[in-house]
């Protein structure tokens, strides 16, 4: 039997989560709508994981212009096919609106909640995340449902149960929070990824740690990954500045706290991901990602990976990769390679589980 590789081109859909640059257009809205266009035009589907807080932010401090402008970019993509799932930056909840500008808070994980009042604390603000998703897709998508979720900054620590808890009692039985091998620490929040099961795709249960699998509760989809050594490095750091005009961004990226040198080098040193963010990165780079994990994977009938990239990153550049590795993944593995949406993959679970 042919080996069945799915892979959902997932984006992290959110303005810069540091303060904006430049216009809200331009930084969520026209990036995003180049990627659909590309999407379209090669022919795949793209998953879109937004930061509705961000929204809900804007909306409670009277900027309607972009929420409404965030609300139609969301229902136009679902009319076309695509995916829209949860993704929460819960910094949003005590930020800061004044003069027209936002100053982010530095409550950068759910677990900075856990102590806060219903509806501040984790299961108040994943109940209510959903609940505003679904109003805003639901009116585009009769059968919708929020089902996949990608933790802001990959922050599943601390209060991991409770964090599983309030996703899994809300109706999230997908997770694309994990790619294996990363590490990152500074005094804000901690991602280690280093210790997760050999299996490419695993069942977490609510009350359980990330690294158990379980019989069942949260599938987790993880994001492709690949080890960075000192080579690596040493190319991503001559590529940065040799290829310096690929560079896009439209503002300055979330606070990261500050960071010891060791921790910093284990970051470094730990993982490239699957994505089309960098400018150090070329189609033959992903693929290598890629065909890394396929042949890791090699004894399972069926993996299923995530990418993961920021339409506010991506500019030309960026778009020419992702049509690359495409092309050149379909050229590979034909028939085999599938990018499908997260509600799909989740069709597909409910019928081999049934």
């Amino acid at each position: 039997m042919q080996k069945k590789i799915k892979v959902l081109l997932a984006y992290d859909h959110e303005i810069p989560l540091g303060g904006v640059s430049k216009s809200y257009k331009e930084a969520i809205i026209d990036p995003t709508n180049e990627l659909i266009k590309l999407a379209d035009d090669i022919g795949v589907k793209v998953n879109l994981f937004t930061d509705i807080l961000c929204a809900d932010f804007f909306k409670r401090n009277g900027e309607l212009s972009f929420y409404d402008q965030y609300k139609n970019q969301l229902q136009e993509t679902l009319r076309l096919g695509h995916d829209v799932q949860l993704h929460i930056h819960p910094h949003w909840i005590d930020s800061v609106f004044k003069d027209q500008l936002y100053k982010p808070s530095n409550s950068f994980k759910l677990a900075d909640f856990k102590d806060k009042a219903y509806p501040n604390n984790i299961e108040g603000i994943v109940e209510n995340s959903i609940k505003q998703l679904n109003e805003i897709c639901l009116s585009t998508k009769a059968d919708y449902k929020c089902i996949a979720y990608r933790a802001g900054g990959f922050n599943m620590w601390p209060e991991t149960n409770a964090i599983l808890a309030a996703l899994f009692n809300n109706g999230i039985r997908i997770d694309s929070s994990i790619p294996k091998g990363l590490f990152f620490k500074s005094n804000f929040s901690t991602v280690d990824f280093r210790n997760m099961p050999e299996q490419c795709n695993w069942f977490i249960s609510p009350q359980g740690d990330l690294n158990k699998p379980s019989q069942n509760g949260i599938w987790e989809v993880p994001i492709a990954t690949i080890n960075a050594g000192l080579w690596t490095n040493i190319v991503h750091g001559y590529r940065k500045v040799k290829y310096k005009e690929r560079a896009f961004s439209t503002g300055k990226t979330i606070h990261s706290g500050k960071t010891k040198i060791i921790d910093k080098l284990r970051f470094v040193l730990s993982v490239r991901m699957l994505g089309f963010d960098l400018h150090t990165l070329s189609s033959d780079d992903l693929m290598r990602i890629l065909n890394k994990n396929i042949k890791e994977y090699s004894s399972e009938k069926e993996i299923v990976l995530s990418t993961v990239s920021h339409p506010k990153n991506m500019g030309a550049y960026s778009r020419m990769v992702m049509k690359e590795f495409v092309d050149k993944a379909r050229r590979k593995y034909g028939d085999a390679i599938d990018f499908p949406i997260f509600s799909s993959v989740y069709q597909n679970m409910i019928k081999t589980t049934a």
